[in-house]
C-alpha cells in the first residue's frame, strides 16, 4: 500500500512537471515577465528591448538590483559620461522600485530642478507603457497632469503619486526644500552641474549644507541613499 502511494505521488510530480514545461513552451513571454518582476536588468530589457547590454551594464544593474532589494543601504556611483548610469539609477530604478512597492516614497535631487523633473517625466513615461502594466499591474498613475481621483493623487513634474497607494516620486533641485516629506529612498544624480561647480569651494560648501540640513533630515533609520557622480 505504501509503495503504491509513492508511485502515485511520483506520477503526479511527473504530470505537474510536464504541464509546467508545456506552459513554458506555450507562454514564453510569461517567463520573461516573471523575470522582469524580480530583476532590474530583466525589467529594463523588457521595457527597452533594443537596450545594448554590455558587461558593464550587467555588473552595474546587478549592484542596483541589490540596492532595490535593500541589500545595500548607501551607494555611491562614479562613472564617466555616456555609460548609462542615470538611465539605470534615475529612470529604470525608480520605476522598478515603485513596481515592487508602490508605497515607497522616493525623491530625486540634482543640481537643478529642471534635470530632476526630466527624470520624473521619464519615469512617468515608463509607468504609462503597456509593458509596465503587464509586469506591475498594481502600480499606475492618475491619468491627468494635475490632480484626479477625487483630488487625492497628484501627477505633475514635481511629484507623482501611485493610485491606491501611499508611494510617490518627488523631485528637488540642489538647495530646494523637502520640508515635511519623509523619504524612503533618496537618489542624488549630478549634484554638481560641471567641473567648474565641483571645484568651487563655495558651491561644494552650499551643497554639503543642503545635504546635511535638508536631505538628511528627511531620511529615517531604514532609508536608502544612492549618489551618482561623473
Amino acid at each position: 500500500m505504501e509503495k503504491e502511494k509513492i508511485n502515485i505521488n511520483t506520477d503526479d510530480r511527473k504530470q505537474n512537471l510536464l504541464k509546467a514545461l508545456q506552459y513554458v513552451k506555450n507562454n514564453p513571454k510569461e517567463i520573461v515577465k516573471a523575470a522582469a518582476r524580480k530583476d532590474l536588468l530583466a525589467f529594463s530589457r523588457f521595457m527597452q528591448p533594443n537596450m545594448d547590454v554590455q558587461p558593464f551594464h550587467k555588473v552595474y544593474y546587478s549592484i542596483l538590483n541589490m540596492f532595490a532589494y535593500g541589500k545595500i543601504k548607501k551607494l555611491m556611483v562614479t562613472i564617466p559620461p555616456q555609460h548609462g548610469k542615470s538611465e539605470g539609477s534615475s529612470r529604470k530604478l525608480p520605476s522598478f522600485l515603485l513596481g515592487l512597492n508602490p508605497d515607497l516614497k522616493i525623491a530625486i535631487g540634482s543640481y537643478a530642478t529642471g534635470l530632476s523633473r526630466d527624470f520624473n517625466s521619464d519615469v512617468q513615461k515608463i509607468i504609462d507603457t503597456p509593458e509596465y502594466r503587464e509586469v506591475f499591474p498594481g502600480t499606475f498613475l492618475a491619468r491627468t497632469n494635475k490632480v484626479s481621483y477625487n483630488n487625492i493623487y497628484k501627477r505633475n513634474t514635481d511629484v507623482i503619486e501611485c493610485v491606491g497607494h501611499t508611494g510617490s516620486l518627488r523631485t528637488v533641485g540642489r538647495g530646494g526644500p523637502l520640508t515635511g516629506k519623509p523619504v524612503d529612498i533618496m537618489i542624488l544624480d549630478d549634484v554638481y552641474k560641471d567641473y567648474k561647480e565641483a571645484n568651487s569651494p563655495i558651491i561644494r560648501e552650499a551643497a554639503w549644507k543642503w545635504y546635511t540640513t535638508v536631505v538628511k533630515s528627511r531620511l529615517h533609520n531604514d532609508s536608502q541613499e544612492i549618489i551618482v557622480f561623473t
